[in-house]
């Protein structure tokens, strides 16, 4: 499979799908999804691509190459191959009908839902990336997660994509769970570098209103949930075994092999448009003066009622103001490890430096939680364990 090109290309289009719906909710969860003994893959992809079709005629619609397709969820690999075949070829149609293969095409898998037959499928579609929900590769951890794998069918699933010819495949994990240990998370970590994941995702473990492990771990007791200096012993492990192992740490949470960085999420961290399409699903424009977003209904049978009857499912939206565009751009710049704050593209935008902008800067580098360059502002490695306190500090004291 051809590899897409690596950077987010400026006045390109990417395209979000969002299909919720899972064979079982996680005990930590709290993305927009519904369990969904028999999901309606036909009636749902229908209304995912009458939502393009509006939304490629909306006013503030741009034109430009198709860079990216996402499809996430939820457990999108609930659906068989032709639904996902259908909704890819109507976003080429729609979006860029003379789109080549560089176009990354991403699809989010979990263990339980895939065989190679899909794979197959997924392939023959135009799929060229695949990211596996494993959070796990320790049966234990895996059952107070609430997943319905084991760390063997995780492992199947990531041979399975290999044999099916995927050759970017991804990994989420998740760490600082109740019962872990360094010496458990260590070996998560020589797992997934002996599968040879081209890209892996690591997320700390956050306790979410509205979920089950929020009344247990939240409400009732904290006990069996690791210290927060545990937690960034743990960060701080991977950062080192992925490094050593030839990965890239692009951005906070993600590591890749060089030319594997996933270019859709890059999108997000640069600002670029995405069109969302989906139940919750969520949209950015880049319009002048600042950018315009969007959302659409989170239910998803609402969403389709809606989309059914007028092409859209919109539940809200909102125009940017100045304040809100410098820090967006200020926090996801700065998620992004080599890159941080490019300070000319900042005083190109906003027309002001990114210190007069945010009037802690200069305590921020004191305090050794950011480095500050001709060129750029980046978290340091104390900065990226701390990154929401910084993210948070700059909130408060823009000018």
């Amino acid at each position: 499979m051809p590899i897409p090109q690596e950077k987010p290309i400026k006045n390109s289009i990417g395209v979000y799908a969002h299909i919720p719906y899972c064979a079982s909710k996680c005990l930590y969860c709290d993305f927009n999804s519904a369990v969904a003994r028999t999901a309606p893959e036909r009636r749902y992809t229908d209304c995912l691509i009458k939502e393009l079709a509006s939304a490629a005629k909306a006013e503030d619609a741009k034109a430009g190459a198709l860079q990216t397709i996402y499809i996430g969820g939820g457990t999108p690999s609930i659906f068989s191959p032709p639904p996902i075949s259908r909704l890819i070829k109507a976003i080429k149609e729609l979006l860029s009908p003379n789109a080549d293969e560089n176009v990354e095409i991403t699809i989010e898998i979990n263990p339980e839902s895939i065989d190679d037959e899909k794979l197959d499928g997924y392939g023959n579609a135009g799929v060229n990336r695949v990211s596996i929900g494993v959070q796990s590769f320790n049966d234990a951890m895996l059952k107070t997660l609430g997943r319905i794998h084991t760390a063997q069918k995780a492992i199947d699933a990531f041979i399975l994509a290999r044999k099916a010819g995927f050759d970017n495949i991804g990994v989420d994990l998740i760490f600082a769970l109740p019962g872990q240990s360094l010496n458990d998370w260590k070996a998560e970590l020589q797992k997934v570098v002996e599968l040879g994941a081209e890209h892996i995702s690591l997320y700390g473990l956050t306790i979410e209103q509205n979920t089950p492990f929020y009344a247990k771990y939240k409400i009732l007791s904290t006990d069996g949930l690791p210290s927060e200096e545990e937690e960034a012993q743990m960060y701080e492990v991977a950062v080192e075994t992925l490094k050593k192992a030839g990965y890239v740490h692009y951005e906070i949470s993600n590591f890749a092999m060089p030319g594997r960085l996933s270019r859709h999420n890059q999108r997000y961290w640069y600002g670029l448009d995405t069109i969302g399409l989906g139940a919750g699903a969520h949209s950015f424009v880049n319009t002048p003066p600042w950018g315009k977003r969007h959302w659409n209904e989170k239910n998803p049978e609402r969403y389709m009622n809606l989309v059914e009857a007028g092409g859209k499912a919109s539940a809200g939206g909102e125009t940017l103001t100045k304040a809100q565009a410098m820090t967006e751009c200020a926090m996801l710049s700065l998620r992004m490890i080599e890159r941080g704050i490019d300070i000319a593209a900042f005083c190109e935008r906003f027309g002001v430096a990114p210190d007069t902008a945010f009037k802690n800067l200069g305590m921020l580098k004191d305090s050794g939680l950011v480095s500050i360059t001709d060129n750029a502002i980046r978290l340091t490695p104390r900065g990226v364990l701390i990154s929401n306190e910084v993210f948070l500090s700059l909130t408060k004291t823009l000018l």
